[in-house]
């Protein structure tokens, strides 16, 4: 997908967020959401607050500024950009108040503006998670929340429906980049664990294949090599992969229900390397 399909994209889905939010009524932005601590309102005040800081920093990188705003100097560890969120995007819903869906919406239509008359993908932003990002990886992100997040909005808090098909598409080339986000390391493994992941067979034809390598302090993302014998190898539709990825569903429950299939070696329990894929990356 290139640039200005992406850009229509996340126009579209911010759109249908707000639509749907806007038409409902006043007490559906206290429903419950698949994130347990935040309510349909809380998720659209994280969503509409994430558009106006990409913008900021996407001018301030045009400026020639791709380093960190006064005040932000470090990158926070997945635990704390976990704890910031929940404290922060309550806050903010809280001061919006009625002003919330009109916020969103601005928040959206002023950085569809930038995104527009965009042409150098390639200038450095700041990312308070990554550091320095190219503002085309920052668009990426901006579809990745917006993807997971209206996934959130609609499944009402129960875990259930599916991902925006045409936002499958655009987040599978793009999912290595939470395993960055979201690594929480442990101690250093004797031996590291394989991950293989063969994706695919989904509605919306989007595939993937590749290794993941984990070393307990350390991770590494590549393609599948016939030099390396998994532990685990897990096949799923991108769909299912993406929610287990982004901790929407747990692989044990995906495995148990029949949405993924894995195969491992003789000594590999799958049940306990499944987990063990969930510590490792979490979510935030």
């Amino acid at each position: 997908m290139d640039n200005a399909a992406k850009v229509a994209l996340i126009k579209r889905l911010s759109g249908d967020i707000h639509r749907r939010l806007s038409e409902g009524p006043a007490a559906a932005l206290d429903g419950p959401t698949a994130c347990a601590e935040w309510d349909v309102g809380t998720v659209a005040a994280h969503l509409a607050g994430g558009a106006i800081r990409q913008r900021d920093a996407m001018l301030r990188g045009r400026d020639g500024n791709g380093g960190p705003p006064p005040g932000e100097e470090t990158q926070p560890t997945p635990d704390q950009v976990q704890q910031s969120n929940a404290v922060n995007n309550v806050q903010t819903r809280n001061e919006w108040g009625d002003a919330l869906l009109d916020n969103f919406q601005q928040g959206y239509e002023s950085l569809d503006d930038t995104l527009q008359s965009w042409s150098d993908w390639s200038i450095g932003c700041w990312h308070r998670r990554r550091g320095t990002i190219t503002a085309e990886s920052y668009v990426d992100l901006r579809i990745q929340e917006l993807v997971i997040h209206d996934w959130d909005i609609r499944s009402g808090g129960i875990g259930v429906g599916e991902l925006d098909g045409e936002g499958i598409v655009a987040l599978l080339p793009a999912s290595g980049m939470w395993y960055q986000l979201c690594f929480r390391p442990t101690a250093p493994l004797t031996t590291p664990a394989t991950y293989r992941f063969d994706i695919g067979g989904g509605s919306e034809g989007a595939a993937l294949q590749h290794d993941v390598v984990v070393t307990g302090d350390g991770f590494t993302v590549s393609e599948c090599s016939p030099e390396r014998q998994p532990e685990l190898t897990v096949r799923a539709n991108a769909g299912t992969y993406l929610l287990c990825l982004y901790n929407r569903v747990d692989w044990n429950t995906a495995k148990r229900a029949g949405r993924i299939r894995v195969s491992q070696t003789a000594d590999t329990i799958a049940h306990v390397a499944l987990r063990n894929l969930g510590r490792w990356f979490g979510g935030l």
